[in-house]
């Protein structure tokens, strides 16, 4: 088995890494096939502040690497890099002066093309085994869109777009871990893109900027990005942190059809909706919200359970285990940083869009 520590309490790391290595180590255990040592440990300055972390007996909370040398072994655990993506190379370069090399890194890999060139580099020469989260690639509903892309059901496809939207004016307000719009939500939707419809250059990117009451987040309102693929596919993807509700949803465009992808919204719910709707209702298909033989959704409305999180981390730690964990997540997290990189430099010289635009 595998030991976490997790490197960076905050949301990401405390409410969802920790909450979900404790389900997975308690669901792998139930079957028999245990795959997470618990305790895992939680590192960051502030934690002998914080709340309590996950469930009694699986937490062991430290303030400082050289603390955290003391709870576990770099030979048998898995590094989860929950820090901002800003200096994040340091971190890196630190944790395998101690020995570690499996990590799976919190999205968006490098905050500048430099620093991902040197992150590489660090990859290469420390041999480290990096996965990048991208949990919406692993998920069962993202299975199901590239089965119906490959499968032809629908003709070719010609056309995503992402919605992501939530009212994040109290994170904004409280952190600064995030320089803009760009590295929030839009990591995940730019990687479902490049793996649905193949490399992209990038066409367009604005960020706004967030306000509220009498104060002003420069960039954090929202973000537009714009892909063109070499597939011929053109990619929109659009986030509005200071949206009245939350969306999460995939438009894919084909000759034939439509098929509209709802991710689960939060952890309240696990599952995901996804509604295939052909040009022509007298096309052929397999009975309403099934699956062919091939694995190819049919038309009509799925509903399914998708917990993405905890069988992306379920599948990367079977990966480390078996001494592949990066082989095929590295390639498409480095184009998704690349593209992101592109689009922050877009952004600092293109005017800001209105607040709220869509």
């Amino acid at each position: 088995m595998l030991q976490p520590l997790v490197v960076g309490l905050g949301r990401s790391g405390s409410g969802l890494h920790l909450n979900t290595l404790g389900r997975l180590a308690r669901r792998t255990a139930a079957t028999g096939d245990p795959l997470v040592a618990l305790p895992a440990v939680g590192c960051d300055p502030r934690a002998g502040g914080l709340r309590t972390l996950g469930m009694p007996g699986e937490v062991t909370a430290v303030t400082t690497l050289e603390q955290a040398l003391q709870h576990v072994d770099p030979a048998t655990a898995v590094v989860h890099v929950c820090t901002p993506p800003r200096l994040r190379h340091d971190l890196l370069a630190e944790l395998a002066g101690h020995g570690f090399r499996r990590m799976i890194v919190e999205k968006p890999l490098a905050a500048s093309a430099d620093e991902l060139d040197a992150l590489i580099r660090l990859r290469q020469e420390a041999g480290l085994d990096l996965v990048a989260v991208a949990h919406w690639i692993t998920s069962r509903l993202a299975d199901r869109l590239r089965r119906l892309v490959g499968g032809g059901r629908l003709g070719s496809l010609r056309r995503i777009t992402v919605d992501q939207h939530k009212p994040r004016f109290l994170r904004s307000l409280a952190t600064d871990g995030h320089p803009s719009a760009l590295d929030v939500e839009i990591p995940h939707s730019l990687a479902l893109a490049l793996d649905l419809a193949g490399p992209a250059e990038l066409r367009a990117a604005r960020c706004w900027d967030l306000r509220c009451e009498d104060r002003s987040l420069s960039l954090l309102g929202g973000a537009h990005v714009e892909l063109e693929h070499r597939s011929g596919v053109v990619t929109l993807l659009r986030s509005d942190l200071g949206a009245p509700v939350r969306q999460r949803s995939v438009v894919c465009e084909f000759e034939g059809g439509t098929a509209t992808a709802h991710f689960p919204l939060s952890e309240d719910d696990d599952h995901a909706q996804l509604v295939i709707a052909p040009f022509d209702s007298g096309t052929a298909a397999p009975s309403a919200g099934v699956l062919d033989a091939d694995g190819v959704p049919g038309i009509g409305h799925h509903v399914f359970r998708d917990d993405a999180l905890i069988d992306f981390l379920d599948g990367a730690y079977r990966g480390f285990a078996s001494g592949a964990g990066g082989v095929g997540n590295f390639p498409l997290a480095c184009a998704t940083a690349r593209l992101l990189c592109a689009a922050r430099e877009r952004c600092s010289v293109t005017p800001r869009a209105r607040a709220g635009s869509r």
